[in-house]
C-alpha cells in the first residue's frame, strides 16, 4: 500500500522504525550501503569538443568542409607557378565561412543542459533527522528511508515522508504541484489510493518548504525514487524537439547540396567531352562551381541574424538559450501558459468582501473607501480584523512573511486603515492556525476592550458564531433566513473561483482576560459574532488579459494548465479571456485516464486543465505536437520542466521560476511577463520573414552565377569565368548584402497574421518562381556581357570576362534592392531605412574595384583594368535587374488592387 493510504504507525512497522526513537545509526549507515545517496542522478555536461562538433551536422557546412579539403588538395597539387593567394584563396575563403559559422554557433549555444544539476541544487544540504532518541543535524544526502524528519518553519523537505505528528505545519507546493496555497498537513488522515499528488495531506514532498509551524514524518523515498527524483527521471528521458526552421534547413540543404554536385558533375563530364581545358582546371571549376551553387552564406548568416534577435529579445526582457528557438516563436500557434506566477502574480488578494448586517450586503474591494456612510462603520470593522491576519513577521509593505493568506488580509488593513478610519489594538495572545480547528485567532486590547479577533474557515466559525455584527455594539442573533443568505453568498464566490474566508469577534470579560493565557482554544473561540467574509484569489497580471487577446488575434491559442482547483483555474482563465463562458476545466486525473486516442481526438478542443501532474503536461504537450502544432509551453515549477522540454519552444519564468524550469527551458523571461512571450513570437515572426528574404536573395543570386557559367560550357564558350572569380562573387554577394536582408526592418504588423503551417517549406512556390526569374535574368546579362565584347580570334579573351566577371558581380548588388519586399517599392519602404543595405552595396563595389583594378590583383582574378565606358555598361546592366523588379512589383500590385 501507499504510505498515503496507511496510518503512520502502519508505516512505521513497514519500515522498521520506531517514530519516537528514529533510526539507530548502525541502520541509517547500512541503508545508506543499500540504497545509495539520496540526491538525483546527473547527466553528464558535453565537453566544448562535442558542442563544437555539434557545429557540422549541417549538410550544407559538410559539403562545405568537403569543398575546403578538395580545394587544398588540389592547391598543394598545383605544378603551375601561381601566386600563395591565388593558389589558396578558394579554400581560404570556405574555411573562413565554415569557422565563422561554427564559432558563432558555440558562442551562442555553449551552456550545456543543467536541468538535472538545478534539480540536485533543489535538494538542502542538510536536515535534521531523529536517530537514537537524539536529533542530529546530517548532510542531506544521507537521509535515507525510515529516517525520522524534524520539521520547522523556514526548513527543506529533502525527500517524501509521510506525516507523523504535525502542529500548524503548512508547506508550500506549487513548484512541484502547482498549488499556489500552502497546504496544512495532518497526521492523522487516511487517504483513498486515487487521492491526487496535490490533495495528499498526510504527505511531504522532497523540494518542499515549510512555512509554518513544526512537525516530525518518516522518510518513504529518497532520491530517484522520490516524486521529484521521478520528474528528473522523465526530465531526463525527454528529447528536445527541433524547431520547424532546423528541420527545413536540414531538408533543403541536403537538396541543394544534392543539386550542386549533380550541376557540378555535369560540368565536368561536358568539359571534358568538350576537350576545352585540362582536367585538374575543369574538376577545380566543377568544385568551384558547387561551392557557388550551395549557399555557403546561409548557416552563418542565419547564425547572425538569430543572434541579432537574441539581442533584440533580450532588450525585452526575453532571454534566448537555444538559438534556433528564435525564430519557432514566429511558428508557435499554441501557448499552454501555468496559472500561478505565470498569468497570475503568484499573490493572493482579497478581491470581495461581504458584511453581514442588514441580511448582507457585498462590495468590491477597489470601491471599500467609497461606501455609504452607514456601511462605512461596518466596513471599518471588517477591515480591522484583518489587520490581525498577518503574523508578526510582516514587512514594512503589509506582505506577510510566510503564509500569502494572511498577507492578503494584512494588505486590505494597510490599504484603507486611513481612508476607513481603521485604529489599531494591542496583540495579548495568539492562536495560529490549526488545520483541525481551522481557525486563527487572536486576543486585542482596543479602545480598553478586550476582543478576540478570529479568521478562518466559513463551516468553522459558523460552527462556533451566535450572531452577527449590525452597528456599534449591537448584535443580532444569526437566523436560519440569514444562513441561507450567506450559503448563497459562498456558493457564488466559489463558483469564480474565490477562496472564502469568514471574520468574526467576541468581547472578553476581565475575568477571562485574566485567565487568559492559560484558556484552551475551544473556550476562547465561542459564541463569536460573525462580522463578514472575505473572497480571495491570486489576482491576473495586469497585462494578462491583453496578451492573451494579441495572441488570439494573431492565431495563437492560449491553452491554460495548471496544479491549480478547477474552479480557481476556469475563473482566471474566463477573466484573462483563455476559456469563455461555455468552456469548462478538464483535470489531470481525467486526462490520465483517457487513451492515446481519446486524448488525441479532444486535445484540440481543451482551454483549462486543472489538477495537472508532471506526467498531464507532458502528455499533453507531446499529444499536440503529434496533431502538428507547434507549441509554446511556460512554467516556473519543478513540475513543468519536463513539458518545457519537450515544447517546441520552452519558457521559464526567471523571476519567480525554479532553477529546474530555467535550465530546461530555450527562453527564460526576465521579468516574469506573459506579455513578454507576445512581443517574443512578434520578433520571431520578423526574424522568419527575414530568414526567407535573404534565403531568397542567396538562391536567385547563386542560380544566376551557376546559370551563366553552365550556359557559357554549353555553348561551347572558353570557361566564362575562372574558379577564383566564381568564388570571389559567391564571397561578395553571399556575405554583407544577404546580412543586411536579415536585418530589415518590419513591414506592416506581423501580428496581424496567423503562424506559419507546422513543416511549410521556407520558400514556396512563388519564392522559387522569383529565384529562378530574377536568377535566369542575371545569367542573361552575364553571357549578354562576355558576348558583347568576345570575338572568336580571342584576342579580347580578358576583356570579356573582366566585363561578365564585374557584371554577374553587381546584379546581385541591384537585385537585393528588390529583395527587400515583394510588392512594395524601394520609394515607398524607404531607401535609407535598411542603411546596412546601403553599406553592403557601397563595400561590394570597392571589393570589385579592387579585384578588377587594384595592383597585382590582375594575376590573382585574371583579370584587366576596364575603361570607363565598360564600367558604365556593366553598372546599367546590373542596374536593370533592379529595373526589372520595380516593373513586377507595379504589375503584383496592380493586379493585387484589381482582384
Amino acid at each position: 500500500m501507499n504510505p498515503h493510504e496507511q496510518t503512520w504507525q502502519a508505516v512505521a512497522i513497514e519500515l522498521g522504525v520506531e517514530a519516537e526513537r528514529g533510526l539507530p545509526p548502525e541502520a541509517a549507515e547500512r541503508r545508506l550501503v543499500e540504497a545509495g545517496p539520496n540526491q538525483l542522478p546527473q547527466k553528464k555536461p558535453r565537453s566544448l569538443l562535442g558542442q563544437f562538433i555539434d557545429q557540422f551536422r549541417d549538410a550544407t557546412v559538410l559539403a562545405l568542409v568537403a569543398a575546403a579539403v578538395i580545394a587544398l588538395v588540389l592547391a598543394f597539387l598545383d605544378s603551375v607557378s601561381r601566386g600563395w593567394l591565388e593558389r589558396f584563396g578558394d579554400a581560404g575563403a570556405i574555411v573562413a565561412i565554415v569557422a565563422l559559422n561554427a564559432v558563432l554557433g558555440l558562442w551562442q549555444e555553449r551552456k550545456a543542459e543543467t536541468a538535472l544539476n538545478a534539480l540536485q541544487r533543489m535538494t538542502a544540504p542538510t536536515a535534521t533527522v531523529l536517530r537514537a532518541e537524539r536529533e542530529q543535524t546530517i548532510p542531506a544526502e544521507e537521509v535515507v528511508v525510515g529516517d525520522v524528519l524534524v520539521l520547522r518553519v523556514g526548513g527543506r523537505v529533502v525527500a517524501d515522508a509521510r506525516v507523523v505528528a504535525a502542529s500548524d505545519l503548512q508547506v508550500t507546493e506549487a513548484a512541484l504541484t502547482g498549488e499556489s496555497l500552502p497546504v496544512s498537513k495532518l497526521a492523522s488522515a487516511v487517504l483513498p489510493q486515487e487521492t491526487p499528488l496535490a490533495e495528499r495531506n498526510n504527505m511531504l514532498w522532497s523540494g518542499t518548504h515549510v512555512v509554518s509551524g513544526n512537525g516530525r514524518a518518516l522518510v518513504v523515498a529518497t532520491g530517484p525514487s522520490s516524486e521529484l527524483g521521478k520528474i528528473a527521471t522523465l526530465l531526463g528521458s525527454v528529447e528536445e524537439s527541433q524547431t520547424p526552421l532546423q528541420k527545413e534547413l536540414q531538408r533543403f540543404g541536403t537538396r541543394v547540396v544534392l543539386g550542386c554536385v549533380l550541376v557540378g558533375l555535369v560540368v565536368f563530364v561536358v568539359g571534358l567531352l568538350q576537350l576545352q581545358e585540362s582536367p585538374t582546371f575543369l574538376f577545380l571549376t566543377a568544385v568551384s562551381l558547387a561551392v557557388a551553387a550551395i549557399p555557403e552564406g546561409l548557416p552563418a548568416i542565419t547564425t547572425i541574424v538569430l543572434a541579432l534577435g537574441v539581442q533584440a529579445m533580450a532588450n525585452r526582457h526575453a532571454l534566448i538559450r537555444r538559438l534556433s528557438a528564435v525564430e519557432a516563436l514566429g511558428a508557435a500557434d499554441i501557448i499552454c501558459t501555468d496559472k500561478t506566477g505565470t498569468i497570475t502574480q503568484n499573490r493572493m488578494r482579497v478581491r470581495r468582501v461581504w458584511v453581514a448586517a442588514g441580511g448582507g450586503s457585498e462590495c468590491e474591494v477597489e470601491k471599500l473607501a467609497e461606501a455609504a456612510p452607514g456601511a462605512r462603520e461596518l466596513l471599518a470593522r471588517l477591515v480591522f480584523l484583518c489587520q490581525f491576519g498577518a503574523d508578526a513577521g510582516a514587512d514594512q509593505g503589509g506582505e506577510a512573511a510566510s503564509n500569502p493568506t494572511d498577507a492578503a488580509l494584512h494588505s486590505l488593513f494597510i490599504s484603507f486603515q486611513s481612508a476607513l478610519e481603521v485604529g489599531t489594538g494591542e496583540r495579548l495572545r495568539e492562536l495560529p492556525f490549526d488545520g483541525t480547528r481551522k481557525l486563527a485567532s487572536t486576543v486585542v486590547r482596543a479602545e480598553g476592550v478586550l476582543r478576540l479577533v478570529s479568521h478562518g474557515a466559513v463551516e468553522r466559525v459558523l460552527e462556533r458564531a451566535t450572531h452577527v455584527f449590525a452597528d456599534g455594539r449591537r448584535r443580532d442573533v444569526l437566523s436560519e433566513e440569514l444562513k441561507g443568505v450567506l450559503e448563497a453568498q459562498i456558493a457564488s464566490f466559489a463558483a469564480t473561483g474565490l477562496r472564502v474566508l469568514a471574520l468574526a469577534e467576541r468581547e472578553l470579560t476581565e475575568e477571562e482576560g485574566v485567565t487568559l493565557q492559560a484558556m484552551e482554544a475551544e473556550k476562547l473561540e465561542c459564541g463569536l459574532t460573525l462580522t463578514g467574509l472575505v473572497a480571495l484569489a491570486d489576482p491576473p497580471r495586469p497585462e494578462a488579459a491583453l496578451a492573451v487577446a494579441t495572441a488570439k488575434n494573431a492565431g495563437v491559442r492560449t491553452v491554460m494548465i495548471t496544479g491549480d482547483h478547477p474552479l480557481t483555474a476556469l475563473a482566471i482563465a474566463r477573466e484573462v479571456g483563455i476559456a469563455e463562458a461555455s468552456d469548462v476545466a478538464v483535470t489531470g486525473t481525467e486526462i490520465e485516464s483517457w487513451s492515446e486516442s481519446q486524448l488525441a481526438e479532444r486535445v484540440d478542443g481543451l482551454r483549462v486543465v486543472a489538477r495537472a501532474t508532471a506526467g498531464t503536461k507532458l502528455r499533453l504537450v507531446q499529444a499536440l505536437s503529434q496533431r502538428g502544432h507547434l507549441v509554446a509551453m511556460t512554467g516556473d515549477g519543478v513540475n513543468d520542466a519536463p513539458a518545457i522540454k519537450a515544447a517546441g519552444i520552452g519558457i521559464a519564468m526567471g523571476q519567480g521560476g525554479t532553477d529546474v524550469a530555467r535550465e530546461s527551458a530555450d527562453m527564460v523571461l526576465s521579468d516574469d511577463n506573459f506579455a513578454t512571450i507576445i512581443h517574443a513570437i512578434e520578433e520571431g515572426r520578423v526574424i522568419y520573414a527575414n530568414i526567407q528574404r535573404f534565403i531568397e536573395f542567396l538562391f536567385a543570386a547563386n542560380v544566376g552565377l551557376v546559370l551563366a557559367v553552365f550556359g557559357a560550357v554549353i555553348f561551347g564558350w572558353p570557361p566564362l569565368l575562372t574558379p577564383t572569380q566564381i568564388l570571389w562573387i559567391n564571397l561578395i554577394t553571399n556575405g554583407l548584402p544577404a546580412l543586411a536582408l536579415g536585418m530589415e526592418p518590419v513591414h506592416g504588423d506581423p501580428m496581424q497574421k496567423p503562424p506559419r503551417e507546422s513543416g511549410a517549406p521556407i520558400l514556396d512556390q512563388h519564392a522559387w518562381l522569383s529565384v529562378l526569374g530574377y536568377g535566369a535574368f542575371m545569367a542573361i546579362l552575364g553571357l549578354g556581357s562576355f558576348w558583347l565584347y568576345f570575338d572568336a580570334s580571342l584576342q579580347n579573351g580578358a576583356e570579356a570576362r573582366s566585363v561578365a566577371f564585374t557584371v554577374l558581380a553587381l546584379s546581385p548588388m541591384f537585385y537585393a534592392f528588390t529583395a527587400r519586399s515583394r510588392f512594395s517599392s524601394i520609394f515607398s519602404l524607404g531607401l535609407f531605412s535598411n542603411w546596412r543595405l546601403l553599406g553592403a552595396f557601397a563595400a561590394a563595389l570597392v571589393l570589385q574595384a579592387i579585384a578588377v583594378f587594384a595592383p597585382y590583383m590582375g594575376e590573382v582574378f585574371d583579370t584587366i583594368p576596364l575603361g570607363a565606358g565598360d564600367v558604365a555598361v556593366c553598372m546599367l546592366l546590373g542596374m536593370s535587374v533592379w529595373g526589372l523588379g520595380e516593373l513586377v512589383k507595379l504589375v503584383a500590385r496592380q493586379l493585387g488592387s484589381a482582384s
